[in-house]
């Protein structure tokens, strides 16, 4: 008679101890989410009073003076951040600039003359060659890049075929890139991105303080005798300059774009019409165009750490 009671207690007691075990388990999991978040929360608000900071230093340190500052700045450097990692998020993967690409691939080929511009453009670069030299990266066979340059269209009259006819003096339209500046180096492409989004930033802020700048200097005399008497007014006044501040970050899409474009180019770098049947390359560009005059070609690319050793033999030779 005791066996089955007994078998029944002790079954009792097993299912209670796995009751409790998953009990705790589940407490366990509640506290380690609990726990991230708060980490998430407090990281977010570290990131929101860093970027705060930043625009205040980069525009009017007065502002530090105004109680409550960063409060009043917060939502908007919010905005400003977000907007941006967005753009970055959505922006194209890196591209290969080795010898190969440079005459395989249409994109790469184009943003460069040639190979010796290429190689000449990554020996040259201080940030390259402190990449490549750094023993950290000893063990990486590629640098990555933020590569920013300029595109020139200009009107030209060439000739053109047409059938089986060449028509002389038709007007064209040249496409050249240039002024090639590279960012950033590192040894993938997130953490090229990840300081993609700091140069942006950096960028949208020296704008906006250009903007207020050309605010302040451009009151007439009228304007500047006002603010004088109505401090409220009176852009020198730091409380009115955070009011500004906010009013010009409070639409980020509106001081930073990402524009892309498709575009057809033959190999002299004329530009032909999309549908055209021409041997010619589509190029997909995205360029970062900040206010209404700033605006520049971007792209992520990778370079091979062979091509720029063999560079450097070469020259020491």
């Amino acid at each position: 008679m005791n066996g089955p009671v007994v078998n029944k207690r002790v079954a009792e007691a097993t299912a209670l101890r796995g009751f409790f075990q998953d009990q705790w388990e589940h407490l366990q999991r509640l506290t380690s989410d609990w726990q991230n978040k708060k980490a998430r929360e407090q990281e977010e608000a570290q990131r929101i009073s860093s970027a705060v900071e930043s625009i205040v230093e980069a525009t009017d340190s007065r502002i530090r003076g105004i109680g409550g500052y960063q409060k009043r700045l917060r939502s908007s450097a919010r905005k400003m951040l977000d907007h941006i990692q967005g753009l970055v998020m959505n922006f194209p993967s890196a591209v290969c600039v080795d010898r190969v690409a440079v005459v395989r691939d249409p994109l790469a080929r184009r943003l460069f003359a040639d190979r010796q511009s290429v190689q000449q453009i990554f020996r040259e670069d201080s940030g390259i060659q402190a990449y490549f030299r750094s023993g950290e990266h000893a063990d990486k066979e590629y640098v990555y890049a933020l590569l920013f340059l300029l595109r020139h269209e200009k009107n030209i009259f060439g000739a053109e075929m047409r059938g089986e006819i060449i028509v002389k003096e038709v007007q064209q339209t040249s496409v050249v890139f240039y002024g090639h500046q590279l960012h950033a180096p590192g040894p993938d492409e997130a953490q090229v991105r990840s300081a993609m989004m700091k140069i942006l930033f950096d960028n949208v802020i020296r704008h906006i303080k250009h903007q207020m700048t050309g605010l302040r200097h451009g009151q007439s005399e009228e304007e500047k005798k006002m603010g004088a008497l109505n401090p409220e007014r009176n852009l020198n006044n730091p409380a009115v300059y955070v009011d500004m501040l906010v009013e010009q970050m409070s639409l980020p899409g509106k001081l930073i774009k990402l524009q892309d474009e498709l575009i057809r180019v033959d190999r002299m770098g004329i530009k032909l019409p999309l549908k055209s049947n021409a041997t010619s390359d589509v190029l997909h560009l995205y360029e970062v165009e900040i206010g209404e005059d700033h605006s520049r070609v971007a792209a992520i690319v990778r370079y091979p750490r062979s091509e720029f050793h063999c560079l450097s033999m070469k020259g020491s030779v």
